[in-house]
């Protein structure tokens, strides 16, 4: 089997592609996350589920061949992993925030950001003092299945082992039918809520409606508001008021950014270690809190390269929203758009919920071991059950939580 472990610093590397990536997507903007817990935009489901479509049978197709992995399937233990993703989903619907959006935020040059890094550490060092108590030793080991995914199980770091009468081809049939039944969900699924089309029939009329028109450009005023100005004809706008805005994901815009996104995922696990956010957050608390906590101790001992691809995601947002998208803000008073419309423009308030959600969001992370880059992408792109468990718990906290909060 041919294997490689790259050297820490390549993370830099992997963290700026998915960072700039993203932050082109529109992921950076707390607006962005905030449409979707209300159900309005769902480009992160739509862009993501075609991410998996592209890079799993990729991953399992290349593992078939002999080519080897850091795979990292996250413990499927099924009461800590539940929780854990209800209270992301719960504090994703407060802030407009993931783990890894917060550092794309703060490149985006969003002050309310900085809040968020705040209160994401403060989450993670909760987890680290209930981890080793009774309570948090029972959410982390009752209903303990180990790493599973889809017709395999991890038992090494480079061996996902096939069940029983399954061989490493059967595992890539099986990523082919994922792939497509993945992508077929986000060909057919409306990016904006009261879309009228499909993606199919979009692309058979080539026109837009008026609802379509209007979804645009409210879309590109939220992204590039308090952003650098940019030249008509320029790639600024070309980005902002046409591709970023697509109401169909599956054009090949939306599909390149995606296809970046998860091949770089499948690079990083060849290189050394699956893309997650989430335990910066852990390793800052234990570095300036809680040293000697049996969390951090095995924080400490486990930690990858994930602060240099959170320094590397931080790097390729400014950069794209300086020289690409022109969306930086330069730490100016930005509110959210639909936080503003539910809870005013009153800066301290919306600080204490981008402390908050990012607080709720990062103690439910670590509670389920992973994040939505642990769990939900690079998880999903193993086919690991505990990342569905995870994506189902968010979204359907998210929604919920979502439709109290922002109710008009």
């Amino acid at each position: 089997m041919m294997t490689y472990t790259a050297p820490m610093w390549v993370g830099l590397i992997i963290g700026f592609i998915i960072g700039a990536a993203a932050e082109v997507w529109g992921i950076a903007n707390p607006e962005t996350l905030i449409r979707l817990a209300k159900w309005e935009d769902r480009l992160f489901i739509d862009c993501i589920l075609i991410a998996f479509a592209i890079s799993t049978p990729v991953i399992y197709g290349l593992y078939a061949a002999g080519v080897g992995f850091h795979w990292s399937p996250k413990p499927l233990y099924l009461i800590g992993v539940g929780l854990g993703g209800i209270l992301f989903g719960s504090g994703l619907a407060l802030s407009g925030y993931f783990p890894g959006s917060i550092w794309m935020a703060l490149g985006e040059g969003r002050r309310d950001a900085i809040y968020a890094v705040f209160g994401a550490v403060l989450g993670a060092a909760s987890w680290t003092v209930l981890y080793q108590t009774p309570a948090g030793q029972w959410l982390v080991n009752t209903l303990n299945f180990g790493s599973l995914t889809l017709g395999g199980k991890k038992i090494s770091a480079f061996i996902i082992q096939p069940l029983d009468g399954l061989t490493r081809l059967d595992l890539f049939g099986i990523s082919i039918v994922y792939g497509v039944a993945l992508f077929m969900i986000a060909y057919y699924l409306p990016r904006f809520k009261g879309g009228e089309r499909s993606c199919l029939r979009a692309n058979i009329e080539k026109r837009m409606t008026p609802f379509e028109v209007q979804k645009r450009v409210d879309t590109a005023r939220y992204l590039t508001d308090g952003g650098l100005p940019y030249k008509k004809g320029s790639a600024a706008q070309k980005l902002n008021e046409y591709y970023a805005v697509e109401d169909n994901v599956t054009r090949w815009f939306m599909i390149s950014i995606a296809g970046i996104v998860g091949l770089t995922v499948v690079a990083e696990m060849f290189l050394h270690q699956i893309f997650g956010e989430s335990t910066t957050d852990s390793w800052l608390a234990g570095q300036l809190f809680l040293p000697t906590f049996k969390y951090s101790e095995a924080v400490f001992k486990g930690i990858g390269w994930e602060p240099f691809s959170d320094i590397g995601t931080l790097m390729g947002a400014f950069f794209a929203a300086v020289f690409l998208t022109r969306r930086y803000t330069s730490f100016r008073n930005i509110i959210p758009p639909s936080w503003a419309e539910r809870f005013g423009n009153n800066q301290a308030v919306r600080f204490l919920g981008s402390f908050g959600g990012a607080y709720l969001m990062l103690f439910g992370a670590r509670m389920a071991g992973g994040c939505a880059s642990g769990h939900i992408l690079s998880g999903g792109i193993q086919m690991a059950l505990s990342g569905w468990e995870f994506a189902i718990a968010v979204f359907a906290s998210m929604l919920i939580v979502g439709r109290i909060y922002y109710r008009k």
